[in-house]
């Protein structure tokens, strides 16, 4: 019995997603990304762990302060972290063209736009990239959510008797995301290592715990 998705190889696993059976390399290449795959699977549940040890390996392989830093910025953030990466996991999900360069893209400009607030300078700069643009908007506004529960949609202008998050933490959770992408993209040959493991890394609920680190 053939793939039901390649229609190729040979068929060696139950797919829920695809109500027949599949080979192996399909339900590793397109689980999540292409297939609806259901929590209840197996083997989404046996490829997230493997994907999470893998990156773990990739993480500890960054410079250790860079490794301290995130773990620390990560247990001072956790939500606001977890909330970013289920948004970048979402853009992935809604745009099959979305790559680890674009995201960077956004995370740059945003830090940037960020580090000048911090110097008392409001400016923002937007991405001229159709693909990078999104992520940022949507990375800002979660952030400017955060910082202000009370904004009335005026950038910069922030309540310090509702403040949840400190422009400094904002800062810091974009750094966060930076080292990500790096620990992730290291000695990958994909271009969309990155928002490819966050996309099957999300599980099908709202944003509540980092889907990288426990």
């Amino acid at each position: 019995m053939k793939c039901a998705v390649c229609n190729e190889r040979k068929a060696k696993r139950p797919c829920p997603a695809a109500n027949s059976s599949i080979c192996p390399l399909c339900c590793g290449q397109k689980r999540v990304l292409e297939l609806d795959c259901p929590e209840t699977c197996q083997y989404l549940q046996s490829g997230r762990e493997h994907e999470s040890a893998e990156f773990g390996r990739r993480l500890r392989s960054l410079d250790p302060k860079q490794q301290e830093k995130s773990r620390r910025i990560l247990a001072e953030n956790k939500d606001v972290v977890a909330h970013l990466e289920y948004a970048i996991a979402q853009q992935r999900l809604q745009s099959r063209n979305l790559k680890d360069a674009d995201v960077s893209k956004a995370v740059g400009i945003l830090l940037a736009n960020y580090r000048t607030e911090d110097k008392g300078i409001l400016y923002e700069r937007n991405c001229d990239d159709l693909r990078a643009e999104p992520v940022r908007m949507e990375l800002r506004e979660i952030l400017e959510a955060y910082r202000n529960p009370e904004d009335k949609g005026e950038r910069g202008i922030v309540d310090p008797g509702s403040t949840r998050l400190p422009l400094r933490n904002a800062i810091e959770c974009l750094e966060f995301l930076g080292f990500m992408i790096a620990a992730c993209s290291k000695d990958s040959a994909s271009s969309g290592s990155y928002v490819d493991f966050l996309a099957r890394m999300t599980p099908k609920r709202d944003a509540g715990s980092s889907i990288i680190m426990p």
